[in-house]
């Protein structure tokens, strides 16, 4: 089953398990590229004010929950209970329950950080996925070196994550050229998944510290926090809405017959 909801404006795709898996393994055998994007709380107000972003969303084939946080207001316990993907660990669970077997990757990423902390994700819930390319531009982005680079090595699938809107650019401009069957873009989510799966270091690892450690550097993105930002970005974005109401009724040309 599939459907979707409004959140602040933006339309979410809400899949079964079933479903995810279903149009997945249709996208990595269609000979076009598809693209399909997974979206937390950090990328409402991108999207609110970039018109770039808003395109991009409007030409993906698919645009996913990338955390519980963003579906606070929809019963996402209910979905979730529902076999629904409700965040980014959903996806890629089902990811790796063989359907990436085979199959070949490359990675577009900010930078060697965390390309180490993609490749250690990706071994531990796609160890079938064969990593054939590596691309972190820094702070600026070279469109036809990397087109080129991906075609060289004609993945199935390019896993994007770049600083604010290049990754959106840059497919806008370039996706008709890209020699690969799927395109996920995690910029909006790569935060949370390098807090929550760090490294931990040997040292901390030997004096017993590494879940208190670990617990530390994932406070930022629980699930309890995430909400309470949340709620706080529904008021606000409800609390414009309102204003921008009032705006239009003041504009509004007033008539003698008490406005009708």
């Amino acid at each position: 089953m599939g459907n979707s909801i409004n959140v602040m404006g933006l339309e979410i795709d809400i899949l079964s398990e079933e479903t995810f898996q279903k149009d997945m393994n249709e996208y990595l055998s269609n000979d076009y590229l598809n693209i399909v994007h997974l979206i937390s709380l950090d990328y409402m107000d991108a999207y609110e004010k970039d018109e770039q972003v808003r395109e991009a969303l409007q030409e993906a084939d698919l645009v996913l929950p990338g955390e519980k946080a963003i579906l606070t207001s929809c019963h996402v316990d209910v979905l979730e209970t529902g076999g629904m993907v409700v965040d980014y660990r959903t996806a890629w669970r089902l990811c790796g329950n063989g359907m990436m077997d085979g199959k070949s990757c490359y990675l577009v990423l900010r930078n060697k950080k965390e390309a180490k902390v993609v490749y250690r994700y990706l071994l531990t819930y796609c160890p079938g996925l064969e990593i054939v390319g590596l691309y972190t531009p820094g702070s600026a982005i070279s469109g036809e070196d990397l087109v080129n680079d991906i075609n060289t090595k004609v993945p199935d699938l390019v896993l994007m994550s770049l600083e604010s809107t290049q990754g959106e650019q840059w497919l806008h401009e370039n996706k008709v050229k890209i020699n690969a069957k799927l395109c996920i873009v995690m910029s909006s989510v790569m935060n949370m998944i390098i807090r929550e799966n760090i490294h931990i270091p040997k040292a901390l690892k030997s004096l017993h510290l590494g879940k208190a450690y670990t617990a530390l550097a994932r406070l930022p993105y629980s699930n309890m926090w995430r909400k309470r930002i949340f709620r706080k970005k529904m008021d606000n974005y409800n609390n414009r809405k309102l204003m921008e109401t009032a705006d239009v009724r003041e504009e509004l040309p007033y008539e003698k017959d008490g406005g009708k």
